[in-house]
């Protein structure tokens, strides 16, 4: 499988002196110029005196929004006195107070003004809807080396039926975000690996618990990590009940990528559906994207990898990942297990083509892999692991060879001699 190194570490500084926007006098953002829109009348962002001052934020003043019946549920304010600037490590950490009366989504956004299908965006949604500041992290290292030059804020992230008033204030940009060297294979919720630490929002299912990270409720199978993700749909959630991710950084789907493999454990039938959102190319705000189900078949404990081909997608881009575990509708809480996200192509697939000029056994098999009817040709093979890793690679095979040293669970063997190619599973015990 090819490597798609998603992100560069670029370092870069930002165009206005402060590092912080706090809408005081002497500060910044309280001259700037915001400019409102999709906002049914759209009125002006307004700089007033703090209205809890007691709390977590002490600060004289802060900026307030009134997101209108009539506005779009992402109804914004936006200014270009930030000036341009790169996320680095040491700024990729956005932070805001917000002081609201329900809790909804708030959306941050960067973009480039002069390429509007250049943008990143996280939503984060509030929690304190008392009177009190809260706030909230917004992680844009996904975005570290890129360009902009435009401050978005979409307060009230909603469809609403009433005016909603909105504080925000304190906008900071903190160090602490780091990008790892992440490639299109192993999104495997593992401590060292990729998944666990990433910011996952839960969308569409009800109050919308977390998306957990618990151990792997069946290391005995096909799926031997130590941990695995856990999402719960519950009974009052919409069928399409899902969680998401930006961490997954841009990409473009290519045909060594496009093959997207998915284990789950569940007690259920139902959809499990992928989608991938993204930039508009015409550079208009609505994104595009693809989705597509496929129902597990497994429900007695046991984990089951199911595969998705967006080959259709090839050539496009996307910046964030969607994962709906369960499409149904309910009438009770399931819980649903979902693990090891890899991307490769069809030679790794699961069409577990075979070609006539090969034969493998036994399957499942132990500590020895025997091969034949290869005729004169030379035989090589590869083992990969379901997360498209290469554990095991022999050249010129007569027979036999040794597996002792992999580890029980599923493999994908490719094996080729001359023009012919073929690619098997295969199962170790």
């Amino acid at each position: 499988m090819n490597k798609i190194t998603l992100l560069t570490f670029i370092i870069g500084s930002f165009g206005f002196a402060q590092s912080t926007v706090d809408f005081e006098a002497g500060g910044a953002g309280a001259d700037w110029n915001w400019i409102v829109d999709n906002n049914g009348s759209n009125p002006a962002l307004e700089i007033l005196s703090n209205p809890n001052t007691s709390g977590v934020n002490t600060s004289a003043t802060a900026a307030k929004f009134t997101a209108t019946t009539n506005g779009e549920p992402w109804a914004l304010t936006y200014s270009d006195n930030i000036g341009s600037f790169t996320f680095t490590e040491d700024n990729s950490i956005v932070k805001m107070m917000v002081l609201k009366t329900v809790a909804t989504s708030v959306a941050i956004k960067f973009e480039d003004s002069n390429n509007q299908s250049s943008y990143k965006q996280i939503e984060v949604t509030n929690t304190v809807t008392n009177g009190d500041w809260e706030e909230l992290t917004f992680d844009f290292s996904t975005g570290i080396g890129d360009t902009y030059n435009r401050m978005v804020i979409i307060p009230d992230f909603l469809a609403r039926t009433e005016d909603h008033v909105v504080f925000f204030d304190q906008i900071t940009f903190n160090s602490g975000g780091i990008v790892d060297n992440y490639n299109l294979e192993d999104i495997d919720f593992e401590t060292s690996g990729f998944g666990s630490a990433w910011v996952w929002t839960t969308d569409n299912n009800d109050s919308d618990p977390v998306l957990e990270v618990v151990s792997n409720p069946n290391a005995s199978g096909v799926n031997t990590t130590a941990t695995s993700a856990k999402f719960t749909s519950l009974s009052g959630g919409a069928a399409w009940a899902l969680t998401f991710t930006d961490n997954v950084g841009t990409f473009t789907f290519t045909a060594e990528n496009s093959t997207v493999t998915i284990m789950v454990l569940k007690t259920v039938v139902s959809n499990v559906g992928l989608k991938f959102e993204g930039p508009n190319p015409d550079g208009s705000a609505a994104v595009i994207f693809k989705e597509i189900l496929v129902p597990n078949t497994v429900i007695n404990g046991e984990w089951e990898l199911l595969s998705f081909d967006f080959s259709s997608e090839i050539g496009k881009t996307y910046d964030r990942l969607v994962v709906i575990p369960d499409f149904l509708e309910r009438t009770q809480d399931n819980i649903n297990y979902f693990d090891q996200i890899s991307f490769g192509n069809g030679t790794l697939g699961l069409d577990n083509v075979i070609a006539d000029a090969f034969t493998m056994f036994p399957n499942p098999a132990n500590d020895v892999l025997s091969f034949s009817g290869f005729s004169n040709n030379r035989l090589d093979i590869a083992i990969h692991n379901i997360l498209g890793k290469q554990v095991l690679q022999k050249s010129d095979v007569q027979r036999d060879v040794d597996i002792s040293s992999l580890s029980p669970g599923l493999y994908l063997v490719t094996m080729t001699s001359g023009q012919n190619v073929s690619t098997k599973k295969l199962l170790v015990n």
